[in-house]
């Protein structure tokens, strides 16, 4: 599973179905209808929802713009600045965002997962980690 960091004011409008796009320069190893966690970054320091990748585009920031624009959660301005020296725009393509009822906190992820680190921009969740964070959810949920 991958686990995304992104600020707050994003994972807000992720939530409320205003963003449907996460933009990245890199383009992660992961695939279409792969489920991903979504980490809010300071101040809530939690993993607050899972989603799946519906798409993953890498194109010309240029077209990306015209083509996906409104879908990003960022103004054209922020979308220049953070792709300007950038050849290539990449697109997470979210669908079926689900928010946690109890978001995992920092402090519980490092007393169940020792040494974790929230990443900068993504990372990799080891299979017990991807295991532990769906089970953690169906019992809280229950």
């Amino acid at each position: 599973m991958l686990l995304l960091s992104i600020h707050q004011k994003y994972v807000d409008l992720i939530l409320d179905g205003r963003k449907t796009v996460e933009l990245r320069k890199r383009i992660p190893r992961a695939s279409v209808n792969e489920e991903i966690a979504i980490y809010c970054c300071v101040p809530r320091m939690a993993i607050v929802a899972t989603a799946k990748i519906a798409d993953i585009q890498a194109i010309e920031p240029g077209s990306f713009w015209e083509l996906h624009g409104k879908a990003t959660g960022v103004t054209r301005l922020q979308f220049n600045e953070y792709y300007a020296n950038s050849t290539k725009a990449v697109g997470l393509f979210l669908k079926n965002v689900v928010a946690f009822e109890i978001p995992l906190g920092l402090s519980e992820l490092r007393k169940a997962w020792p040494g974790f680190h929230p990443p900068q921009q993504f990372r990799y969740l080891s299979a017990s980690q991807t295991a532990y964070l769906r089970s953690t959810q169906l019992r809280l949920s229950a």
